[in-house]
């Protein structure tokens, strides 16, 4: 019976234990981080009023893109003629690309779409031959000409995420040479336009556990490296405007209740070869990277709370600096109503 009882003891003390050590993982890990407010657009220093940002949702199966200038002097609201995905603005604001599928004699195609944001016109740059469960293409962006698209293509049957090239008018298409068997997601193009950033697959050094990492190659798909060896995922990236650096953001789910690689939410820095990679921001939840100034120096973001209100914030590519737009709060709590 004493036996029983110091058992029993001893299992409620490690429960103990294992709440105590697990508790920041429940709530977030990190503290609140200090941070001004800008509660007008017209606090916003003037270098950042005309970045420019978009925002999604699906509306009765639409989709709808409210695409406005950081100080919201020009703002406009959108229902695109598709229910389209993975929407890419161009850097200049004046296009936007998707994917969006059509059935051809009864079955279902993939395709990428370019929307003409002054003239409101859509047009079909791709529809791919064979059909969505075969092959299937996703996440388009713009080359810094944005004449000329960049994608990923879908081979289920070699388990291969390659990468395409294709001029806005359905021109020149062209298939990137990249490794058989491997995962190149949501590429990016350089500002110079030599090189491409992908969402890619590797191993926590950490954990030893796969995630989704960063890699880098030549516009030719030569040279591809690993960028990131830590965290579960790297969701949002950009090349800074002189193509030397990328920022990102980076994700830690966290093991077993918490005990070991509890979850982190984070923002970082790296030159493009993957050098001086460093935290500039530690988040109590997701958190990415919505823009970058045009001279490189502050960055945009928007958390993501499991409950609440998505903020919008802007800090120096330094860490330093954070500031929360406050007159952002009342659009995203109505945009986002319900999510």
């Amino acid at each position: 019976m004493k036996e029983h009882k110091g058992s029993l003891l001893n299992l409620v003390l490690l429960l103990g234990l294992v709440f105590i050590l697990s508790g920041c993982s429940f709530a977030g890990r990190n503290p609140a981080q200090p941070y001004t407010t800008i509660d007008t657009p017209e606090e916003l220093p003037e270098d950042l009023s005309n970045i420019t940002l978009f925002f999604t949702k699906n509306l009765d199966d639409k989709t709808s893109v409210h695409v406005t200038s950081l100080n919201q002097e020009e703002s406009s609201t959108i229902t695109l003629e598709n229910e389209g995905g993975g929407l890419k603005l161009s850097r200049s604001g004046s296009y936007m690309a998707y994917r969006y599928g059509e059935m051809v004699d009864g079955q279902f195609h993939s395709g990428i779409w370019v929307r003409d944001m002054s003239e409101e016109i859509e047009r079909k740059v791709i529809l791919w031959p064979e059909k969505y469960t075969d092959v299937q293409l996703n996440n388009p962006s713009f080359f810094p000409s944005e004449d000329k698209l960049i994608f990923s293509i879908t081979w289920y049957k070699t388990d291969t995420v390659g990468l395409a090239t294709i001029n806005s008018d359905g021109s020149d298409f062209q298939i990137i040479d990249t490794p058989q068997g491997k995962l190149n997601e949501g590429p990016k193009i350089s500002p110079d336009g030599e090189k491409i950033l992908v969402m890619c697959s590797g191993t926590d050094v950490d954990s030893g556990q796969p995630g989704f990492m960063l890699c880098i190659m030549n516009d030719d798909g030569s040279e591809r490296s690993l960028l990131t060896e830590n965290g579960d995922s790297h969701g949002t990236r950009l090349f800074t405007p002189d193509s030397k650096k990328i920022i990102y953001s980076e994700t830690e789910h966290g093991g077993f209740i918490g005990l070991f690689d509890r979850p982190y939410y984070q923002i970082k820095v790296m030159d493009i070869d993957g050098a001086n990679d460093h935290t500039i921001l530690d988040w109590k939840y997701q958190i990415h990277v919505l823009a970058i100034s045009k001279d490189g120096e502050e960055v945009i973001l928007i958390d993501d709370p499991e409950k609440g209100t998505k903020k919008i914030f802007v800090m120096n590519i330094d860490g330093t600096n954070l500031r929360h737009l406050v007159y952002f709060d009342d659009f995203l709590a109505d945009w986002y109503l319900g999510e």
